[in-house]
């Protein structure tokens, strides 16, 4: 630990990568997290992942926390990088945690803008929150419990990046359950059954957001319908699409005890407690 390493010297970077090859291979490894790597020499971080993939094949995965809130910070390192990482998408973390401290004053039409998601889907990890963003760290940034189901309901079941869930939030902390296992465990399911076929966004309210999975004919019975909401009680028409026409859905978390029956053109009535997420899925 804090032993600097000189990534500019050929030799170094060479041992470097046969250390990376061995320790996947001794652990069986399919991928690297790569911690802090806003301290570490660009074009090493790039030659090494090149490097290991000649060896362990051009699927070996990496992810990168550059921890910058800037959107145009992530991006200049992924240029720098020449894409070979993929990025813990901050900017989102932020705009979480934003929303989470400004109840229903945020707009949550603006939770995905400058995000990493919307500009670079294929190379952003989405996440609530980490070690580095709990309570009395240097990097203090925790989302608000309120406002977690909410955060993961988006990155759980949004087409887009791929989801990170914070051991602290399924385990706990600190010898305390997390009173979000439940709700996660929930979203897990249905992203696993339901999250098929053509997603269609609805951020068009300041306080009630949602999208739909309109399901595909691979999968059977699939099909969700997702409405968040940081203000007062909300519903949105959203369109599941026709094949759902004449079915009744209802809502998996608890959060609403209505059914609501899919009408001739494939559009449904949702509705959603304020303060809290909905999930609607087909009733069978």
């Amino acid at each position: 630990m804090f032993a600097d390493i000189d990534f500019d010297h050929s030799e170094v970077v060479e041992e470097m990568k046969k250390w990376g090859v061995w320790v996947a291979q001794e652990l069986g490894l399919n991928g690297f997290r790569l911690d802090a790597i806003k301290h570490i020499n660009d074009q090493f971080i790039e030659s090494f992942l090149y490097g290991v993939r000649q060896v362990l094949g051009k699927e070996f995965y990496s992810v990168g926390e550059y921890w910058k809130k800037d959107l145009s910070s992530l991006e200049s390192y992924l240029a720098n990088v020449k894409y070979e990482t993929d990025l813990f998408d901050v900017p989102l973390h932020y705009n979480m945690y934003q929303a989470s401290q400004s109840d229903r004053k945020y707009d949550m039409r603006n939770l995905f803008t400058d995000a990493l998601i919307s500009h670079h889907p294929d190379l952003a990890v989405t996440f609530v929150d980490n070690h580095d963003s709990q309570r009395g760290s240097s990097l203090e940034s925790q989302v608000k419990d309120w406002f977690k189901p909410l955060a993961y309901g988006l990155i759980l079941l949004t087409q887009k990046g791929y989801p990170c869930i914070f051991y602290g939030d399924y385990y706990g902390v600190g010898g305390k359950e997390s009173p979000h296992r439940l709700t996660l465990e929930i979203l897990l399911d249905a992203r696993q059954k339901y999250a098929f076929g053509n997603q269609v966004n609805y951020f068009n309210h300041p306080n009630t957001i949602g999208f739909v999975w309109q399901g595909d004919e691979f999968h059977p019975d699939s099909g969700v319908a997702l409405l968040i909401s940081n203000g007062e009680d909300g519903d949105k028409i959203m369109n599941v699409g026709t094949a759902h026409a004449g079915e009744v859905w209802h809502e998996i978390t608890g959060n609403r005890p209505e059914e609501v029956t899919i009408d001739a053109e494939g559009n449904g009535k949702f509705l959603v407690h304020g303060g809290k997420l909905a999930v609607w899925v087909k009733k069978i």
